[in-house]
This record gives structure tokens, C-alpha cells and sequence, in this order.
């Protein structure tokens, strides 16, 4: 295993001045919680926040530039790691394959830095914090290839496989390098085989709203409030615990989904009418009239999840449908 710690210790010891070498631990938060800024390192040499910038960037161009053994070592290391990554890798990965902590990552993105085949990109609203080959992978090159990929998944409107994706795009990438970059973005998630949108509930779904919509459309058919908690608790974590109750709440409150029966929702997409049986009715009967208890049966079932007694119970006893001939059914009045 590579003794990152050792090597960062060696490359900080060529850097002539032990001011240089301390603010580049602190700039970096070598054995700290986090980073120090500019200011608190300002403050405690008396020197102003543009005079610590200015250290540590020409402290990294020094190292960088050195030509030092060390430097070499640990650029054939990284590149090694990143290409066997398709190009691009996170840096948590790589910190992984030094078999570093997250409380160490600090050592392994200085060292990044400091390799000359290897471009560190930086974090930002964008882009996770990731290693590619340079100059094939630049930050420039990589935003111009998620551009392209966050296009082709937005045209084609919801969450995409890796393989199906991968033959729509015009560039030309191997499946690995494809999916690595896809990893750094920010806007892209991914879920269960497919990738989309971060904004996208089907592929990032946070909230119980999201998960009982992610739950139904998975299923592509109507189930029961319960049932659908029951699911909704097999996604995953949640801030809070997930309650039949809570479920059936966001299932009334959200448009999305719609009652169909005693208990049952369906997505409002699916085609679904809203109403009381006797409206369901009253609306089959004004697209065509008079028709057979069977159609209307028939028809009504296609739009609710109801008892098929219920349907005649409605059409017998209500006021508003009247019997033009046997089994035979139009709306009063018209």
C-alpha cells in the first residue's frame, strides 16, 4: 500500500521556508477536520489573504516542477488508478484505492495536484471533486461531453440505461469512461440501473411524495395505500419513518394520484377519471347513448377499480340515468 502520508511529508520537505510548508498542511487540512482559509492563516502569520494565496500557489507550481522521484512515483501511481477508472474518477475513489480515510482525502487530492499527467477537478455547482487523464479529460473537455450527455437524457424524456444511452450519444466513449463521468456531474443521478436528471423523482426520489410516485409508476398498475407504504420503506432511508398514514396523505394531496377505488390509487397519467361511480358513469353516457349495462360496466371499469354490483347498484338507483329499453341505459332528460 502507497504511505501517502510519507510521500506528502517528503514533498513538503523540499520547500525551503517552514512558513511555505505550513500553510500548504493548513491550506490543504493535512491531520485537520477541514481546510483554513485565507483569512485565518493571514491572521496568524500577519500577512494579508492575497500574500497566502500567492505562497501556496507558487509552493504547488515548485513541487510540481521539481522533477522529484517522488512526484514521478506518484504520478505513474495516480494515472495508473484513473485509467483503469475509463479516464475519470472520483476522488473518494481514489482515495479508496490508497486505501485512505475520508479524514485523509486531504493528502491524496495534494498529491493529485502535484501529478503532472493527472488534472485535479476542482468541486464546484457542477462537477464533484474527481481526477482525469490530462489533457484528454480536461475540466473544459469533460463539461462539453456532460452537455452533450445531459441533452440526449433530457430528450429522451426519462431514465435511461447506461447501454441505451451510450448508443444515442455522438461521441464516441467506452461504457467505463462514459459512466465515470456521469458520476462527477451533479445533475445526473442514478437508481437502480438507470440513469436521468437529479430533478427527476424517478431516478432521485427524496421525499415520501417522490417515492410513492416512483412506487406506482414502477409497478405500472393500481395498488393499495398500504401496499404502497410497504414499498415506499423498501426504497431506502428517510429523514423520518414512513407511516401508512403519511403515504396516504401525500396521496391525497398530490394531483399526480388519483382514488380509483376503495383504498386504490393509480397515476393520473395512466388515464384514470376521478368522481363518484355515478360520475363515472354520467360521463360514459355523454360520449355515447344510450348504451347496454354491459358497455357501461365495461367502460366504467376501465377508469375505476369498483365492484361491478356497485356500477348497477348506481345505474338502478340513481335519479339521473333512466332505462330506454332491457338492460339498457341512457341520462335522464337527454
Amino acid at each position: 500500500m502507497y504511505d501517502y502520508k510519507s510521500a506528502t511529508e517528503h514533498i513538503l520537505g523540499e520547500l525551503r521556508r517552514d512558513r511555505d510548508r505550513q500553510i500548504i498542511a493548513r491550506r490543504f487540512g493535512f491531520g485537520l477536520s477541514k481546510r483554513q482559509t485565507l483569512e485565518k492563516i493571514g491572521n496568524d502569520f500577519n500577512i494579508t489573504r492575497e500574500r497566502v494565496r500567492q505562497i501556496e500557489k507558487a509552493a504547488i507550481l515548485k513541487m510540481r516542477a521539481s522533477g522529484s522521484a517522488e512526484i514521478e512515483r506518484i504520478n505513474k501511481l495516480l494515472s495508473e488508478i484513473v485509467q483503469n477508472s475509463g479516464g475519470v474518477a472520483l476522488m473518494t475513489d481514489v482515495a479508496t484505492a490508497f486505501g485512505a480515510s475520508e479524514r485523509d482525502g486531504a493528502y491524496v487530492v495534494f498529491l493529485t495536484l502535484l501529478a503532472p499527467d493527472v488534472e485535479l477537478i476542482e468541486e464546484d455547482d457542477h462537477l464533484r471533486l474527481a481526477a482525469s487523464l490530462a489533457p484528454i479529460y480536461s475540466r473544459n473537455q469533460l463539461i462539453q461531453l456532460l452537455s452533450e450527455i445531459i441533452k440526449t437524457v433530457k430528450e429522451h424524456g426519462k431514465p435511461i440505461t447506461l447501454a441505451k444511452l451510450h448508443s444515442k450519444l455522438p461521441s464516441e466513449l467506452e461504457s467505463a469512461t462514459l459512466e465515470q463521468i456521469m458520476r462527477v456531474s451533479k445533475q445526473l443521478a442514478y437508481f437502480e440501473g438507470k440513469w436521468g436528471l437529479v430533478s427527476w423523482p424517478e431516478v432521485n426520489p427524496k421525499s415520501i411524495r417522490d417515492k410513492t410516485y416512483l412506487v406506482l409508476s414502477r409497478h405500472g398498475r393500481p395498488l393499495h395505500f398500504s401496499d404502497i407504504a410497504g414499498h415506499v420503506r423498501g426504497l431506502g432511508s428517510t429523514k423520518r419513518d414512513v407511516t401508512v398514514q403519511a403515504v396516504h396523505n401525500e396521496l391525497i394531496k398530490d394531483e399526480r394520484f388519483i382514488l380509483i377505488g376503495r383504498g386504490i390509487y393509480a397515476l393520473s397519467e395512466w388515464g384514470y377519471t376521478p368522481g363518484t361511480v355515478a360520475e363515472i358513469i354520467s360521463s360514459v353516457l355523454r360520449e355515447e347513448q344510450p348504451l347496454h349495462k354491459d358497455e357501461i360496466v365495461r367502460r366504467v371499469l376501465m377508469k375505476r377499480q369498483v365492484k361491478t354490483t356497485t356500477i348497477i347498484l348506481n345505474l338502478q338507483e340513481k335519479e339521473q340515468f333512466v332505462r330506454t329499453a332491457k338492460a339498457t341505459y341512457k341520462l335522464k332528460g337527454e
